[in-house]
């Protein structure tokens, strides 16, 4: 049978077809068997389904490595900005297979997978009254506040249990180890040996927030991007550096050029980034801390907005009381006006474009007026709920303004920024990844389809809870996930994404 009288289960007819591992760019068709892609054809192909995507681009699901949002709610969303797959590496999780069960349990509308999280094993083996780990972040996010886990030195035993429960982790088929360095400033550099160690022993990589988010010496990010590359060296681990534009502020250029020059040299160095000059995390969190803030991450406290409510601060003691009050509560940061500011616009442009760095988002999920994230399964979504706009529209807003707009991007050169080169950061130790970030035969059926004329985010500070436009179908491991701009909120096609696991 030839591959013009083969029957597919679904076609995709006319559209540009654009593969950036091969660089293939041009009218074909494609031809899908259950989760497979089995054609790439400029012959007519015959399929139980036949839909036209004349005029649109046909590429790669767009990959993030760094999605704290790991629940159904969020990832619809994320599905609808042009994600087949969302993996929690930063932060990571604990217990791996715990997660893992429990994902698969609810159903996932993209693909998922997760590190083992090393602040999860200092969390349970240095605040022990905290109880049992839970495979969710609200876990940890409401634990900021608690200073042993977070401002300590570990003793003998606490660092034996330590590294035993992140090693656990890796052995449940964790993709490599999450450091939130920053978020534990109290972990020093024989702890962290330990990790790198163990990573390199698993041929995982560690995916780490630095420790210093300061522009002031002497504990500044670049401080910290330095030790990295030394425990990277010392090793040989595959270290990956979390969204280098949040940890670099102002000093883009230093740190770019410090990972280029390490990379020049042989070492197994990757990075990340999202497409926005502002991050969010816990209020508790060790880098807000108040007393110098400021000078630290050269802002003001107007550019600080708490999420439930999306009010913006107007004082320290505005800061200082709220942090107090709910520690547990997201705070959005702006430390780069990049819309409005050409300078901030140029330092942003180093880390999003990157050679080879993946676009990430570093979303957390959804959260309602109380400050409690979102874990339902209602679609759409409740009214009301906030986020860090980059939980909603990360992707389209990379595909509008860096290509459509203002031209600094190819179509081929942002989707293989936001696709292939996530996988290839994974593809030595997760196999699974070797078939994603492509459009070829024989590669996962991960798939998107989006105008190129329209795609756009929609979401906004002030409105983070709208979907982006012009991802006209999102297919995952086969299956619509979106078709004609609509979610299918039946669709579970998500599967796991894990590394081997070992006895």
């Amino acid at each position: 049978m030839t591959t013009e009288t083969k029957q597919f289960d679904v076609v995709l007819t006319g559209g540009r077809v654009i593969d950036p591992e091969t660089y293939r760019d041009g009218i074909f068709n494609v031809g899908i068997v259950g989760d497979t892609i089995a054609a790439i054809s400029d012959q007519p192909l015959q399929g139980k389904e036949v839909v036209d995507v004349s005029g649109l681009i046909v590429s790669p699901g767009f990959i993030d490595l760094h999605a704290h949002a790991q629940n159904i709610a969020s990832n619809r969303v994320q599905g609808s900005d042009g994600v087949t797959t969302a993996l929690e590496l930063e932060a990571g999780i604990l217990p791996i297979g715990e997660f893992y069960d429990n994902c698969a349990k609810e159903g996932r509308p993209i693909n998922y997978g997760a590190s083992a999280g090393w602040a999860w094993a200092r969390l349970a083996s240095m605040n022990p009254e905290k109880g049992k780990m839970v495979p969710n972040i609200a876990w940890t996010f409401g634990s900021f506040g608690l200073k042993e886990w977070t401002e300590n030195i570990p003793s003998e035993k606490e660092l034996e249990q330590i590294l035993e429960l992140t090693e656990q982790g890796l052995k449940e088929g964790g993709i490599g180890i999450g450091v939130l360095h920053a978020y534990c400033p109290g972990a020093a550099t024989k702890e962290l040996l330990g990790l790198w160690r163990l990573a390199a022993r698993y041929g995982r990589p560690t995916y780490t927030h630095l420790q210093n988010v300061s522009m002031v010496e002497p504990k500044s990010g670049t401080a910290s991007l330095v030790e990295l590359m030394g425990l990277a060296a010392a090793t040989g681990a595959h270290t990956h550096v979390c969204h280098l534009n949040s940890v670099s502020l102002h000093d883009a250029k230093q740190n770019v050029a410090i990972l280029k020059r390490a990379q020049a040299a042989g070492l197994k160095v990757t990075t990340e980034a999202y497409v926005y000059g502002a991050g969010c995390s816990a209020i508790a969190a060790a880098e807000f801390d108040p007393k110098d803030v400021e000078e630290r991450m050269g802002i003001s406290w107007s550019d600080l907005t708490l999420v439930k409510n999306m009010h913006d601060f107007s004082s320290k003691e505005e800061f200082v009381d709220a942090r107090e009050t709910n520690p547990g509560d997201a705070v959005i940061v702006h430390f780069l006006r990049e819309d409005d500011n050409p300078q901030d616009e140029a330092m942003l442009d180093m880390s999003v474009m990157f050679p080879g760095a993946g676009i990430c988002t570093d979303s957390i999920p959804w959260t309602d007026a109380s400050g409690s994230f979102y874990e339902g399964s209602q679609w759409p979504l409740p009214e009301g709920l906030n986020s860090h706009p980059r939980a909603a529209g990360n992707y389209c807003r990379f595909l509008r303004k860096w290509v459509r707009e203002r031209g600094v991007m190819s179509w081929m050169d942002a989707i293989r920024q936001a696709s292939l080169n996530s996988a290839l950061i994974l593809d030595d130790c997760v196999p699974g990844m070797k078939k994603k970030g492509r459009l070829q035969e024989g590669m996962d059926a991960d798939i998107i389809v989006f105008d190129p004329e329209t795609v756009t985010d929609t979401a906004t500070f002030k409105d983070p809870l709208q979907l982006s436009k012009g991802m006209q179908h999102v297919i995952v491991n086969g299956t619509f996930l979106i078709r004609d701009e609509v979610l299918d909120a039946k669709a579970m096609p998500g599967r796991a994404v894990r590394a081997p696991i070992r006895e």
